[in-house]
């Protein structure tokens, strides 16, 4: 039985699909369907009807939809309901949908509607395929925001959960991100809610993470030249001359990022700008005589905004410092221009060779 607000949140999606299906006389009605829903059923049931064919919809409000809610939804469905309406499509239906949400309920095949736009659609009789966007940020958060994945505690927890396979216990990995409990015990709730991590119920034990989808949302919200004090230089005689010199130094304050640095692991192209995370850009700029340059620049000096993004530095085998892989996948994923692309393709490349950079368990300590 839908409370109050689930029914009237039907009802406002109710209406809203009914102008999307009768809008230029697609000659599409949309209208309730009486049926018997037993215990454990959906909310409503909801039929459209084209001259020659209908169809019926399964129809579950929620107050607040997580991730973790398209279990529910797949687990409630009876067979019993299956029966009666003979396997009908799914419409999940809230006020607003986070992007995780609408990606993993199209993955599992299931329709959605928000009510700040957000619809996804497929019917196969009548033929209905509905795809809108609507609003990217809730309209109205809950009053104690969960931790967004933003800010240099949250990436040192990130970069441990990636970089280290589980299983572990909330208090190893804030002792190992340096980072009081009570941070990461939010820090968890918030990315168990998201399903990028996994917990037994009423466990505080991590026993799976969605690393690379986890490193697509910090990346989401983080970026690699504004989160990190960047300054553009040029170097005369270019970018690659510069990268052979730190190798034959061996210069271990000078740490490689970006496409240097994924181009160890993946080729599209031939890097032209190269990243490094230095102590005093100004100094590394005087003994390298750099230029500074505000366009063009072909080196960025940037200024790690928290030490956790040069944790677990690694020597190439040609020389140079570089971050470690999963920061390399965290600032290209975070850049510009095909930096991006570079970063998915890094991403994919950890994916096919976990073991050659992930390690097997957190240090003891």
């Amino acid at each position: 039985m839908a409370t109050d607000f689930e029914q009237n949140l039907l009802e406002r999606a109710f209406e809203a699909l009914r102008v999307l299906l009768v809008e230029g006389d697609s000659g599409l009605e949309l209208k309730p369907y009486p049926a018997l829903l037993p215990d454990g059923g959906r909310d409503a049931a909801w039929e459209i009807t084209a001259p020659n064919y209908s169809a019926q919809l399964l129809v579950e409000a929620f107050r607040r939809f997580t991730p973790r809610d398209v279990n529910r939804v797949l687990g409630g469905i009876s067979p019993l309901v299956r029966k009666i309406l003979h396997d009908p499509p799914i419409l999940v239906v809230a006020p607003w949908l986070s992007s995780r949400s609408r990606e993993l309920l199209a993955e599992r095949g299931l329709n959605y509607l928000d009510l700040t736009g957000n619809v996804r659609l497929k019917v196969a009789r009548p033929s209905i395929l509905l795809r809108l966007e609507g609003a990217q940020q809730d309209p109205n958060p809950p009053a104690k925001p969960p931790v967004r994945l933003q800010g240099a505690g949250i990436n040192a927890l990130i970069r441990v959960l990636v970089d280290y396979e589980p299983p572990y216990r909330l208090v190893e990995l804030a002792r190992a991100a340096r980072l009081s409990n009570a941070y990461v015990s939010r820090a968890l709730e918030t990315l168990d809610e998201e399903r990028l991590i996994e917990r037994p119920a009423g466990s505080k034990v991590v026993t799976s993470v969605d690393w690379p989808n986890l490193l697509r949302a910090r990346a989401a919200q983080y970026d690699m030249f504004k989160a990190n004090r960047a300054r553009g230089y040029l170097a005369r005689s270019g970018p690659r001359q510069l990268y052979r010199q730190l190798a034959e130094l061996q210069d271990e304050q000078a740490v490689v990022t970006g496409s240097f640095a994924a181009s160890e692991f993946v080729h599209l192209a031939a890097p032209a700008q190269l990243a490094l995370y230095v102590p005093n850009a100004q100094d590394f700029a005087q003994r390298h005589e750099l230029m500074p340059a505000r366009q063009s620049a072909n080196i960025i000096l940037l200024d790690a905004a928290d030490q956790s993004q040069l944790e677990r530095a690694r020597q190439a085998d040609h020389g140079a410092f570089h971050v470690g892989v999963s920061q390399v996948a965290l600032d290209c994923l975070a850049g510009n221009g095909r930096m991006p692309e570079e970063g998915e393709a890094l991403v994919e490349w950890m994916t096919s060779n976990e073991t050659a950079w992930r390690t097997p368990e957190l240090p003891k300590t």
